[in-house]
């Protein structure tokens, strides 16, 4: 009795096919475990220069071509072409380290400092400094008081301290990619807000990124220009 139960339950435990139709059918599911495959762990450094280091430094070891891409103006990937498995290895990873700049408002003094240690010096900042050095912070308040009646007037806000024509686009080169390349200059949009101050707005489309990617693609391509030429590294954007 326990024998045709343990052959019963192995029975069922059997793979069956059915032709149903012409077609093939089972009543069974296989599912395939992948081997454990030993992978680097990727690096993560904040300039160019430390991606061309590590490629120097390990090319050998890697055994294989590898390819190094612009995935955007701020951030570069390293990685194997396919291995035996079809799969690739993330080698190292780069993201700038740079200060940006956000768009809107600020104050007057803060725009000052900004356009002093955010951008590089062009003819777009040394009209931005002249025309805020002609701009006033005020937040007074004057009375006029003839023993009957008071005035009081109160001042607030960013003015001129004369007629000015403020120019609506501006080209400016704020520090926005990688530090080893030349940052592109794009064009903004100012705007002068009695109440919030100074904007500053994005006017380009995001045409600028497109033109860091390129620089950087330009600095793997002088950099390393014995390894892609030997075709062991491929640059891409």
């Amino acid at each position: 009795m326990l024998a045709k139960m343990i052959d019963k339950i192995v029975s069922l435990k059997e793979t069956k096919t059915f032709e149903i139709g012409g077609q093939t059918y089972t009543d069974g599911h296989l599912t395939r475990i992948p081997p454990h495959v030993d992978r680097p762990e990727a690096i993560s450094v904040s300039g160019l220069d430390g991606i061309c280091k590590l490629i120097r430094t390990e090319l050998g070891k890697v055994g294989t071509t590898i390819m190094v891409q612009a995935k955007s103006y701020k951030s570069v990937e390293v990685m194997t072409t396919y291995l035996p498995d079809f799969s690739r290895n993330i080698l190292y990873r780069a993201e700038a380290d740079a200060p940006g700049l956000y768009t809107g408002f600020r104050s007057r003094e803060v725009a000052l400092i900004e356009l002093r240690s955010l951008f590089i010096p062009n003819e777009g900042t040394a009209y931005l400094l002249d025309l805020l050095s002609r701009m006033t912070d005020e937040n007074s308040v004057s009375t006029k008081d003839n023993g009957v009646t008071q005035t009081v007037e109160a001042r607030q806000g960013v003015a001129l301290n004369a007629l000015v024509d403020v120019k609506p686009r501006v080209l400016l080169r704020p520090f926005r990619t990688f530090l080893e390349v030349e940052q592109p200059e794009s064009e903004f949009l100012l705007r002068v807000h009695p109440e919030e101050g100074i904007g500053f707005f994005e006017a380009d489309g995001g045409i600028w990124k497109l033109e860091a990617k390129k620089n950087i693609a330009d600095y793997f391509n002088t950099n390393l220009a014995d390894l892609i030429e030997a075709g062991k590294v491929v640059i891409m954007q």
